[in-house]
């Protein structure tokens, strides 16, 4: 018997899959950076600093990610 080998799908993902990803990353990133420059303001000297930078980090990082959910992006080959 021969194993079928599973590929990967060359779909590419809907726009609408796209526009909802889009749409979570960038709420998401907004109520980090929020949160995070709130524990900046009104946390402890060195926890609310660190974590406010952390969440703000985190932030950046999901912000970093928004172009990837681009729908006309082309794929490198």
């Amino acid at each position: 018997m021969a194993r079928r080998i599973k590929r990967r799908s060359s779909r590419r993902p809907s726009v609408w899959s796209l526009l909802v990803i889009r749409s979570l990353l960038v709420a998401n990133g907004l109520i980090l950076l929020a949160v995070g420059a709130l524990y900046i303001r009104f946390g402890s000297r060195v926890g609310g600093l660190i974590a406010g930078c952390v969440l703000i980090g985190v932030a950046a990082l999901l912000f970093g990610c928004v172009p990837l959910t681009d729908p006309y992006r082309r794929r490198r080959r």
